[in-house]
Parts: C-alpha cells; sequence; structure tokens
C-alpha cells in the first residue's frame, strides 16, 4: 500500500460531507416546523435529535484527519516542517479564503446584520476562535480543531514519537484524560469548557494507529511492532468508547445552552467510531463517484452553509411547499455546483502550487510528499 491512494477514504469524506449538509437542513427544517409528517419527520427527527448526523460525521472527518495528515510530515525530506506547513497550507486556505466572501453574503449581507471589518481579517487567519471572535461560518470551528493537531503532530515529529505506536497511544490518552477532567471542571463549575476538543483530538491519534494498523502493517520493526500496534489500536478504541458516555454524562447531563444531551453525545460518538472502523475494514466502498465526492468533500463541506441558504431563499421567494428531502437533495446540487469548480480552478492548482514549492528543496531522488504510504490530503 505504499503510496497508493485509498479511495474507500475518499469515500468516507465525500459522504461526510454531504451528512453534514444533510443534517443541518434537517435541523433547521425540524427547529422551523417545516419537517412535514410522517416518516419525513420522523427520520429528521431521529437523526438531528436522537443521533448528530452533523457531528457523526465530523468525528469520522477527524479520524480521517488522523489516518492520512501525519504521512505528510517526511523524516526523508531535509525540510519536513516546512514542507508539511506549506503543504497543509495551499491544501486548506484558497478555498477557505473563498468561503469568505460567500459567508459575508449569506449570513449578514442578505439578512441585514452588522460585520465589523476586525471580525473579517480575524476570519482569514482561521485562527479567530482563539480570539473569541465569532466564525462567519459556523463550522469554521472544526478547521481550528484540525490547526492544533498540526501543531501537536509537529511537536511528535520533533520529538521522534510521531512514528511511534507509543508516542501515538500516549499522545491519545493524554488528550483523552483533558477531555474527561474538562468535563468533571465542566459539571462542577457550570462552565461550557471545549470538552470535544481534546476528545476530537484523542479520535484524531487513534485514527493514526488504526491506520498503522490496518494499512502499514508496521509498528516500530516489521514484526515485533504489530502486535503492540494492533493491541493500542484496540485498547484506545476501548478506552475511548468507555470514556465517551462518562464524559457525556459529566458535560452534557445539563443543558448549558447549547441543546446537548449525553445521551444523543453518546450515540453519536459510538455511531462515528463504529461507522470509521466498519468503512475503513470489512465494509470498504471504492467507486469512482465517491472518488470524486471526496476530491470535492472539502468545498461539499465549506459552501454547503451557504447552498443551504441559496435554497432557502428560493423556496421562500416562489412560495411553493416543497418536501424536505427533496430542499436538501437541491442544496446538496448547489453545493456541488460550487464544490466542483472550487477544487478544479482553486484547490488543484494551489496544492500544484505547494508541491512545486516543496520540491524546490526535498531532497533529490525522494517522492515528493510521500513518507511511508501517505495518502493525499
Amino acid at each position: 500500500m505504499r503510496g497508493a491512494r485509498l479511495g474507500y477514504v475518499d469515500t468516507i469524506r465525500g459522504l461526510a460531507a454531504l451528512a453534514v449538509i444533510y443534517f443541518h437542513f434537517a435541523d433547521h427544517l425540524v427547529k422551523t416546523g417545516q419537517a412535514g409528517g410522517g416518516l419525513e419527520r420522523a427520520l429528521f427527527q431521529a437523526l438531528t435529535q436522537s443521533v448528530d448526523l452533523g457531528k457523526v460525521a465530523v468525528v469520522m472527518f477527524f479520524a480521517v484527519s488522523g489516518f492520512v495528515v501525519p504521512y505528510s510530515l517526511d523524516a526523508r525530506s531535509r525540510t519536513p516542517i516546512r514542507d508539511f506547513a506549506i503543504g497543509r497550507f495551499f491544501r486548506l486556505y484558497p478555498a477557505y479564503w473563498l468561503s469568505i466572501p460567500m459567508g459575508i453574503c449569506a449570513f449578514y449581507l442578505a439578512l441585514g446584520r452588522d460585520l465589523p471589518v476586525s471580525t473579517v481579517l480575524a476570519n482569514l487567519t482561521m485562527l479567530q476562535q482563539f480570539a473569541g471572535i465569532e466564525n462567519i461560518i459556523g463550522l469554521y470551528w472544526t478547521l481550528q480543531i484540525e490547526l492544533i493537531f498540526y501543531g501537536l503532530c509537529v511537536l511528535l515529529f520533533c520529538a521522534g514519537l510521531l512514528q511511534r505506536t507509543r508516542g501515538l497511544a500516549g499522545a491519545a490518552m493524554v488528550m483523552l484524560a483533558a477531555a474527561v477532567l474538562m468535563a468533571v471542571a465542566r459539571y462542577h463549575l457550570g462552565k461550557a469548557l471545549p470538552v470535544a476538543l481534546p476528545l476530537a483530538l484523542a479520535i484524531m491519534f487513534w485514527g493514526t494507529l488504526w491506520r498503522r494498523w490496518h494499512v502499514d502493517g508496521q509498528g516500530e520493526g516489521p514484526r515485533e511492532g504489530q502486535p503492540e500496534t494492533r493491541r493500542a489500536a484496540l485498547g484506545l478504541l476501548a478506552l475511548i468508547a468507555l470514556a465517551i458516555p462518562v464524559i457525556s454524562v459529566l458535560a452534557y447531563g445539563r443543558d448549558l445552552g447549547f441543546g446537548e444531551t449525553w445521551y444523543r453525545y453518546t450515540a453519536t460518538y459510538w455511531v462515528a467510531l463504529l461507522l470509521f472502523a466498519l468503512m475503513t475494514t470489512r465494509c470498504r466502498i471504492e467507486a469512482p463517484l465517491f472518488a470524486w465526492l471526496g476530491a470535492v468533500s472539502y468545498g461539499l463541506y465549506l459552501f454547503g452553509p451557504v447552498a443551504q441558504e441559496v435554497v432557502i431563499a428560493a423556496a421562500r421567494s416562489t412560495g411553493l411547499v416543497v418536501p424536505g428531502h427533496a430542499l436538501i437533495a437541491a442544496a446538496m446540487l448547489v453545493a456541488l455546483a460550487i464544490a466542483a469548480p472550487v477544487h478544479r480552478f482553486v484547490e488543484r492548482p494551489c496544492i500544484r502550487l505547494g508541491r512545486r514549492l516543496i520540491a524546490d528543496r526535498s531532497h533529490p531522488g525522494i517522492p515528493k510528499g510521500l513518507p511511508f504510504g501517505r495518502l493525499p490530503g
């Protein structure tokens, strides 16, 4: 599998991006009393109230990041951290910057809301939430978790731990312990501490271990490391699964204004982990359509909220009563209509530019950006 692209991971990305669009629109219909009745309403209720389909998708995205991103740090390069930073920058920022003016139009200008210039400038950095500044598009919060994960990967790489099973497992356990402690503090203080942050980071590092077991088949040595990697991946999965209800009861046993409940939080994370484990092992799905969806999934994710607002405005202007699933399908098509050209004319050229910049100083004779079976992210 060295150097191969893992098509089933593209499938996870593509389906997760569509699931986020589905959830947000379904949640909007439920909250505004437009969910209709019968089976459709029951389905919307199940996927927004019993299980949070959007968060299922986001957790799977986090696991995919763990599965992919650490492999961008190539120890064989003369400038691995520089190469990693360039690659990640050109992968994330160009499409993200393009989403900002679209978000301004959809969520501020169209709704008559004021938007300070300082908020726009802060959002350009992707670091705005660290300074307590609002996200122009709400789902930007997940990108800031990605940036934290990148920083931790660099630290582990510099310490020589990113390529070691014990290093990855240790990082994941530290993050999981932090999530538990933060949940305890949230319970006692009654403050909405970001419990999801360390829990997401634990899942990301677990995703790296999961890949090392199921794809690389290697640990610290070709024979000795594999049993250790398997034990670490399975043991960590069990710990996370057991910790989730504890974290959920402590952090979400009482509502602090976000509408979370401990049982929905628990079910959501369990479903996400189960689906990810199955879709990377026994239920791998690979097909050209899903590979394409995976390729444009970042744009689908970024522009999905804008597409939703476009469809809502169009439906309101016509005055037609349209079934909820038809509206969701329309939002998905609008998001695809935006994401596909953005991928072709913005993302791909920028990724190629990043690779050229990396190649200028990479060690000659080494495939650029393919450390040990890296899946391009």
